[in-house]
């Protein structure tokens, strides 16, 4: 996962400490708000999901969708045919977070 960040001496604690920083870090990103929304309302192929979202490139989706996995926010099924596609689906997890995602939307677009 790409959520390394430069602090200084000062601001290990927050680092390491700072629950909100964590969550802004391991969500942080041009793709992974975009991905959660697209997945929210239904599952989607690889494929599909690549083209319902403009402009990402393939090597950003599949590194965006393993940090997703790997925070179990998305789930990833192979399915059992002879093309072997792959579907992506949120998690229980990953659902729960729409909702907190929209409203932070909501209140940030409010105030700008």
């Amino acid at each position: 996962m790409q959520t390394e960040t430069k602090y200084r001496d000062c601001n290990v604690v927050i680092q390491r400490c700072c629950p909100i920083e964590k969550v802004l870090r391991a969500l942080g990103g041009k793709w992974k708000g975009i991905i959660i929304s697209a997945l929210y309302h239904e599952p989607h192929f690889y494929n599909a999901l690549h083209r319902d979202i403009p402009g990402i490139s393939r090597k950003t989706l599949t590194d965006q969708l393993n940090d997703l996995i790997l925070l179990q926010i998305v789930k990833r099924e192979e399915m059992d045919d002879y093309q072997k596609k792959v579907r992506y689906s949120l998690t229980p997890k990953g659902k729960s977070l729409f909702p907190i995602i929209q409203e932070m939307t909501n209140i940030i677009n409010e105030n700008l």
